[in-house]
């Protein structure tokens, strides 16, 4: 890399909204595999009632197809994985499955937070068809992903994914869950404020843990930007549409929370009403996952 290859590389690191450190929760729970960026247990991570979430229980993650076998003999033995979520759209699952086959034991649930393809998050068509099908609209990029997120949340898809998704986790008899999306940011990554908000953790805290997918994704999103531009010889603008699809951004988590508050009141009764998810159901989560 080049003087000026890094100073830009830099400049733009320094861009992307950048987490808050989460005390007693150390780089935010990553977990280092040799085929998987931002897989993450939220273990250690404290909640408002000074407790903490249980280590190797609660895993959030992005797709496992490219997981190496030793990351999967990981997953299923160190961690005594009882099941997988995943919240991509069927199209997504055919095109780049989970290996199943390497993770005997493991119950595989297919919950779609979203209902067929939607525009810049599933990728299910590509990320360069996705590049394409945004040039097609007035908004830019990052305004559709943006407005994308209340829908994960508030549309009939999201609510029966995240419902079937928290009913899992409380049957869980003792083994550690992941849930995954595509990149770990968006399904996933609602998934985890979902479930952290769930268990009491602080609000500023489940900011952070969104955002922290930044720390982790860099080299996918530059991989992919060389990959595609080089290919098609897309136009200038190009970083930005491919940021829109890999990185976490406090506007994207503002929109979702500002929809749960316009149309439930609070996250709590977003819980209760849209996922079927009361007190009593958060209590029992507390007890089965907190120390």
């Amino acid at each position: 890399m080049t003087t000026e290859e890094k100073r830009i590389d830099e400049e733009k690191s320094s861009q992307l909204d950048r987490p808050e450190p989460i005390p007693g929760f150390p780089e935010f729970g990553h977990i280092p595999f040799e085929g998987l960026r931002n897989t993450r247990d939220l273990g250690g991570m404290p909640t408002a009632d000074g407790r903490t979430i249980a280590p190797a229980k609660l895993l959030r993650s992005g797709a496992l197809h490219k997981a190496s076998e030793q990351d999967l003999a990981r997953l299923v033995g160190d961690y005594d994985l009882a099941g997988v979520i995943d919240f991509r759209t069927q199209l997504e699952r055919d095109k780049e499955p989970d290996p199943r086959e390497l993770m005997e034991g493991v119950v595989f649930y297919d919950f779609p937070a979203l209902s067929g393809e939607t525009i810049g998050i599933t990728h299910g068509a590509g990320v360069a068809q996705d590049l394409k099908t945004f040039a097609s609209y007035n908004a830019g990029p990052h305004e559709l992903v943006c407005g994308m997120y209340p829908q994960i949340l508030l549309d009939e898809a999201g609510r029966v994914a995240y419902t079937s998704f928290l009913e899992v986790l409380l049957e869980g008899d003792g083994g550690a869950y992941l849930w995954h999306c595509t990149e770990g940011k968006d399904r996933a990554g609602l998934g985890a404020v979902i479930v952290e908000r769930a268990l009491g953790v602080p609000e500023a805290y489940v900011r952070a843990d969104y955002l922290a997918t930044n720390l982790f994704v860099r080299n996918r999103a530059e991989g992919i930007i060389d990959a595609i531009s080089e290919k098609l010889r897309l136009a200038r603008g190009l970083d930005a549409d491919v940021d829109s699809l890999f990185y976490a951004y406090n506007d994207y988590y503002d929109r979702a929370m500002a929809a749960v508050s316009a149309n439930y009141g609070s996250f709590d009764n977003y819980l209760t009403e849209a996922l079927d998810f009361g007190p009593e159901k958060r209590q029992a989560l507390r007890a089965k996952y907190l120390r």
